[in-house]
């Protein structure tokens, strides 16, 4: 009687532990970098470039929410009117993933059409840094 019930219950437990994530190992575990700002953008690329020339193979992605999303605009320049994109798409190439909050993009008016080319969209960036960091065992850094 008892392995008749302790086979379910094992088995319930195994698909309910977060080791048993169904997503790749890239979701698995990583550094998140949650930038809300957009005077912020050059130090968190330069932050951002640091860790993945440490931690090449580490999988890493950037949460852009608030005005951290106006840096990921299509023709973002920084005050010395150098092209935010540039910056960003070289990270991209290097196998970072960069992505904008959709709810942002929302209230500021805009879409997935005027961001950067390369930078992804999540629904909500609070919920995907909540979600990486309990679910899938992801580091988290604020810039």
């Amino acid at each position: 009687m008892s392995r008749s019930v302790l086979t379910p219950l094992t088995l319930l437990l195994l698909l309910l532990a977060p080791w048993s994530s169904h997503g790749s190992d890239a979701d698995r575990y990583g550094v998140v970098f949650h930038v809300d700002s957009d005077t912020k953008i050059n130090h968190m690329l330069r932050q951002v470039g640091r860790h993945h020339a440490a931690n090449h193979a580490m999988p890493t992605r950037v949460i852009l929410i608030a005005e951290g999303v106006k840096a990921a605009l299509d023709n973002a320049t920084d005050s010395s009117g150098g092209a935010y994109s540039a910056q960003m798409e070289q990270l991209i190439a290097a196998g970072i993933r960069i992505f904008a909050c959709e709810t942002t993009l929302t209230s500021y008016g805009l879409s997935a059409d005027d961001l950067a080319f390369g930078v992804e969209t999540i629904p909500s960036g609070v919920a995907e840094l909540a979600r990486l960091q309990v679910r899938h065992q992801w580091a988290y850094i604020k810039l």
